[in-house]
């Protein structure tokens, strides 16, 4: 008891330290302003060597390639097409990510595509928004160096051959564009549109109208890489095995029967994508009242709320391990399980990328034309509502919250019903029992 006790009062006192650390850096910019003016003496002679690097280098293969992707893990996930694609292209290159999340340096830093993870300082949401959403030319370019001067300083001769910018959003395209410029990056490549005149390449990316791994795709053509593979991949650990089947063994659950993940939660962002937790129930008494199979809740601590709500309902016998698992241990859980039902989150793609046999995703203000893989596994449940998807394929600062008197009424409009009819569909004498029940 003791020894937790200390272990959580550790883990509060870390956080407490980076909130500190956190709030040091907005309060008191001096460390950037001398590293910023450090970096304006550096970049003219920085310039000028890689210049004539450049012209010494013409006809080589890249060797060193920087990628930059400021969004989360679902679609850290939907890239991974394009970044296997990229490796097959140019096989000897270095691969560099630089990611805005620490939480995705975390669950990709073992990914065989990628040599390198760098994460931008955290600031702010809407403080940091505001400092690139807008403006153009040099503001943009002096914008990049006073808010990251200490990673434009650390990787000032780094020498990148070619570097992709694959933002969506008015932020990422701007901030990704910045940097490559400042990085004097050889072949900058992003798409068309606010700050282009930033890059050395464009391509027309209709991310409103295009599926989202072929969109990263897109972004690949005016390297001269061309790939029609849209496979997810995520490797699982030999570490990350076993601490699944520590923790289920903690749990009790009987490994030989079918594993049935349930993921309930997920970011609440404009407009919630979560589906009702007592919905969520329903569908799991229904899988547990057969006894075939054992039920599992997954998510992160965020999560843990609404799956204790879950476990607590009348007649549950579903177990939640919300909180105890890495991504990349939840997806070496997913890759034993035979069933995953799940909100359009992180997860669903995870569960794509370990080829889960069955997975029912349910989709409200998202659309899932966008962001859903479309094969014999995976059946969407989504709203009929005229209004849905009413957030598309992407949150940015132009998202509004749901107009309706019912707030995500899209979600609510999917009854436990249709997913239990789902279930009897795909198994049907195996849940014979539970049909009666």
């Amino acid at each position: 008891m003791s020894s937790l006790f200390l272990e959580s009062h550790d883990s509060w006192k870390l956080g407490e330290l980076r909130r500190r650390l956190y709030a040091w850096r907005q309060r008191r910019p001096i460390k950037r302003f001398f590293t910023a003016a450090l970096l304006l003496v550096i970049l003219p002679l920085r310039f000028v060597i890689l210049s004539l690097l450049k012209i010494f280098s013409r006809g080589l293969e890249p060797r060193r390639i920087v990628v930059i992707h400021l969004a989360g893990l679902g679609d850290t996930l939907m890239l991974t097409p394009a970044l296997a694609a990229l490796r097959n292209h140019y096989p000897n290159a270095k691969i560099d990510l630089i990611t805005l999340h620490e939480y995705v340096k975390d669950a990709f830093l073992n990914h065989p595509r990628l040599d390198n993870i760098t994460t931008l300082p955290p600031y702010p949401g809407q403080w940091i928004v505001s400092k690139f959403v807008n403006r153009m030319g040099v503001k943009l370019l002096l914008a990049a160096i006073w808010c990251y001067p200490d990673l434009l300083l650390r990787q000032a001769f780094s020498r990148y051959d070619v570097g992709i910018n694959f933002g969506l959003s008015d932020f990422d395209r701007n901030l990704g564009n910045a940097l490559l410029y400042c990085l004097n990056v050889r072949t900058r490549v992003g798409s068309a549109g606010l700050s282009d005149n930033l890059l050395t390449h464009r391509e027309m990316v209709d991310y409103a109208r295009t599926r989202r791994t072929e969109a990263y795709l897109n972004f690949l053509k005016p390297l001269g890489t061309r790939s029609n593979e849209c496979a997810y991949e995520f490797p699982i650990g030999n570490g990350d095995l076993e601490k699944v089947k520590f923790v289920l063994r903690q749990e009790k659950v009987d490994i030989s029967k079918p594993l049935a993940v349930i993921h309930p939660g997920g970011k609440i962002h404009i407009n919630s994508r979560r589906w009702p937790a007592e919905y969520y129930a329903q569908v799991c008494n229904f899988l547990s009242a057969s006894g075939e199979f054992e039920i599992i809740l997954t998510g992160d601590h965020d999560d843990m709320s609404v799956c204790d709500e879950i476990v607590r309902s009348p007649g549950s016998k579903v177990k939640s391990i919300a909180g105890r698992l890495t991504f990349s241990e939840t997806a070496a859980l997913l890759s034993s399980c035979q069933l995953c039902i799940t909100n359009d989150t992180s997860t669903l793609h995870l569960a794509e990328a370990v080829q889960v046999p069955r997975v029912i995703s349910i989709f409200g203000p998202t659309d899932p034309d966008l962001l859903a893989t479309q094969n014999e596994r995976h059946l969407v449940l989504r709203s009929n509502l005229p209004c849905a998807p009413c957030m598309g394929g992407i949150i940015d600062g132009k998202t509004e919250r749901c107009w309706r008197d019912v707030k995500e009424e899209c979600l609510l409009g999917i009854s436990p019903e249709q997913v239990i009819g789902v279930l009897r569909q795909y198994y049907g004498k195996l849940l014979v029992r539970g049909a009666c029940a």
